[in-house]
Protein backbone atom coordinates (compact mmCIF):
# COMPACT_ATOMS: atom_id res chain seq x y z
CA UNK A 1 0.00 0.00 0.00
CA UNK A 2 2.53 2.49 0.74
CA UNK A 3 4.35 1.84 -2.98
CA UNK A 4 1.01 3.25 -4.35
CA UNK A 5 0.79 6.09 -2.40
CA UNK A 6 4.90 6.97 -2.36
CA UNK A 7 4.17 8.73 -6.32
CA UNK A 8 1.30 11.07 -4.81
CA UNK A 9 3.31 11.97 -2.16
CA UNK A 10 5.69 12.94 -4.49
CA UNK A 11 4.09 14.46 -6.83
CA UNK A 12 2.46 16.82 -3.77
CA UNK A 13 5.73 17.39 -2.75
CA UNK A 14 7.13 18.28 -5.67
CA UNK A 15 4.50 20.73 -6.93
CA UNK A 16 4.77 22.26 -3.15
CA UNK A 17 8.66 22.89 -4.01
CA UNK A 18 7.89 24.24 -7.68
CA UNK A 19 5.23 26.90 -6.47
CA UNK A 20 6.78 28.29 -3.86
CA UNK A 21 10.39 28.75 -5.19
CA UNK A 22 8.96 30.10 -8.15
CA UNK A 23 6.32 32.59 -6.19
CA UNK A 24 9.17 34.10 -3.92
CA UNK A 25 10.64 37.47 -4.62
CA UNK A 26 14.13 37.20 -4.71
CA UNK A 27 15.93 38.46 -1.62
CA UNK A 28 17.78 41.75 -1.35
CA UNK A 29 21.98 41.24 -0.70
CA UNK A 30 22.78 42.16 2.94
CA UNK A 31 24.58 44.77 2.03
CA UNK A 32 22.26 46.77 -0.36
CA UNK A 33 20.07 49.73 1.27
CA UNK A 34 16.52 49.79 1.19
CA UNK A 35 15.69 51.44 -2.37
CA UNK A 36 13.53 54.35 -1.69
CA UNK A 37 10.84 54.71 -4.56
CA UNK A 38 11.89 56.46 -7.82
CA UNK A 39 9.93 57.77 -10.86
CA UNK A 40 11.08 60.08 -13.80
CA UNK A 41 9.66 61.46 -16.18
CA UNK A 42 10.92 62.65 -19.66
CA UNK A 43 9.99 65.25 -21.80
CA UNK A 44 10.82 66.64 -25.31
CA UNK A 45 9.61 70.19 -25.81
CA UNK A 46 7.16 70.17 -23.06
CA UNK A 47 5.52 66.38 -24.81
CA UNK A 48 6.86 63.46 -22.65
CA UNK A 49 8.50 60.71 -24.38
CA UNK A 50 7.48 57.05 -24.55
CA UNK A 51 10.09 54.12 -24.99
CA UNK A 52 12.80 55.66 -23.07
CA UNK A 53 15.17 53.78 -21.17
CA UNK A 54 16.30 55.78 -18.30
CA UNK A 55 19.43 54.71 -16.36
CA UNK A 56 21.35 55.64 -13.03
CA UNK A 57 24.62 55.18 -12.50
CA UNK A 58 26.00 55.67 -9.05
CA UNK A 59 28.64 58.94 -9.15
CA UNK A 60 30.78 56.67 -6.45
CA UNK A 61 31.03 53.67 -7.08
CA UNK A 62 32.71 52.97 -3.76
CA UNK A 63 29.63 54.59 -1.68
CA UNK A 64 27.04 53.08 -3.75
CA UNK A 65 27.66 50.21 -5.95
CA UNK A 66 23.59 50.22 -6.89
CA UNK A 67 22.60 51.36 -10.02
CA UNK A 68 19.00 51.55 -11.27
CA UNK A 69 16.95 52.16 -14.69
CA UNK A 70 13.52 52.57 -15.77
CA UNK A 71 11.35 52.24 -18.96
CA UNK A 72 9.37 54.88 -20.08
CA UNK A 73 5.56 53.91 -20.62
CA UNK A 74 3.07 56.30 -22.35
CA UNK A 75 2.88 59.23 -19.91
CA UNK A 76 6.60 59.24 -20.16
CA UNK A 77 7.35 57.79 -16.37
CA UNK A 78 9.51 55.22 -15.60
CA UNK A 79 9.30 53.48 -12.35
CA UNK A 80 12.94 53.28 -11.66
CA UNK A 81 14.31 49.63 -10.65
CA UNK A 82 17.43 48.44 -8.28
CA UNK A 83 19.90 45.97 -10.46
CA UNK A 84 16.16 45.11 -12.34
CA UNK A 85 14.63 43.51 -9.80
CA UNK A 86 14.27 46.08 -6.41
CA UNK A 87 11.54 48.65 -6.32
CA UNK A 88 12.41 51.84 -6.25
CA UNK A 89 16.52 53.36 -6.61
CA UNK A 90 19.09 53.64 -3.42
CA UNK A 91 19.72 57.43 -2.02
CA UNK A 92 22.87 58.88 -3.21
CA UNK A 93 24.87 61.02 -6.37
CA UNK A 94 24.08 59.25 -10.01
CA UNK A 95 25.04 59.97 -13.69
CA UNK A 96 21.70 59.59 -15.28
CA UNK A 97 21.90 58.73 -19.27
CA UNK A 98 18.79 58.21 -21.69
CA UNK A 99 18.31 55.79 -24.56
CA UNK A 100 15.92 55.70 -27.12
CA UNK A 101 16.46 54.15 -30.77
CA UNK A 102 14.53 54.55 -33.82
CA UNK A 103 12.34 51.98 -35.23
CA UNK A 104 14.91 49.99 -37.51
CA UNK A 105 14.31 50.21 -41.04
CA UNK A 106 16.52 47.49 -42.98
CA UNK A 107 19.50 48.30 -41.26
CA UNK A 108 21.22 46.39 -38.21
CA UNK A 109 21.31 48.94 -35.80
CA UNK A 110 18.82 51.71 -36.07
CA UNK A 111 19.63 54.93 -34.94
CA UNK A 112 19.33 56.85 -31.36
CA UNK A 113 16.98 59.54 -30.87
CA UNK A 114 18.50 60.50 -28.17
CA UNK A 115 21.56 63.12 -28.57
CA UNK A 116 24.93 61.55 -27.63
CA UNK A 117 25.16 64.22 -24.46
CA UNK A 118 22.48 61.96 -22.60
CA UNK A 119 23.49 58.47 -23.36
CA UNK A 120 25.37 55.83 -21.45
CA UNK A 121 29.11 56.81 -20.65
CA UNK A 122 28.97 60.16 -22.36
CA UNK A 123 26.10 62.22 -20.09
CA UNK A 124 27.51 64.15 -17.30
CA UNK A 125 23.81 65.36 -16.00
CA UNK A 126 23.41 64.76 -12.83
CA UNK A 127 20.36 63.19 -9.65
CA UNK A 128 20.22 63.30 -6.20
CA UNK A 129 17.67 60.60 -5.40
CA UNK A 130 16.47 61.27 -1.81
CA UNK A 131 13.91 59.88 0.12
CA UNK A 132 12.27 62.44 0.50
CA UNK A 133 11.51 63.57 -3.27
CA UNK A 134 10.06 60.40 -5.43
CA UNK A 135 9.00 62.05 -8.66
CA UNK A 136 11.78 63.60 -10.80
CA UNK A 137 11.16 65.10 -14.37
CA UNK A 138 13.55 65.54 -17.22
CA UNK A 139 13.71 67.79 -20.12
CA UNK A 140 15.43 66.41 -23.38
CA UNK A 141 16.57 68.96 -25.63
CA UNK A 142 18.16 69.00 -28.97
CA UNK A 143 16.21 65.19 -29.82
CA UNK A 144 16.21 64.71 -33.60
CA UNK A 145 12.36 63.36 -33.62
CA UNK A 146 10.17 63.74 -30.98
CA UNK A 147 8.05 60.00 -30.17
Amino acid sequence: MFHRARPVVVAILLVFVITTGCSRAPKRPADMPKPTPCMITVTFGGEVMEGVSVYLTPEDKQVNKWGAAGLTDAKGRAILKTNSVFDGAIPGNYVISFRKLAESVNMNTPPSLIPEKYTLGKSTKKIVVAKEQTNYVFELEGLTAPN
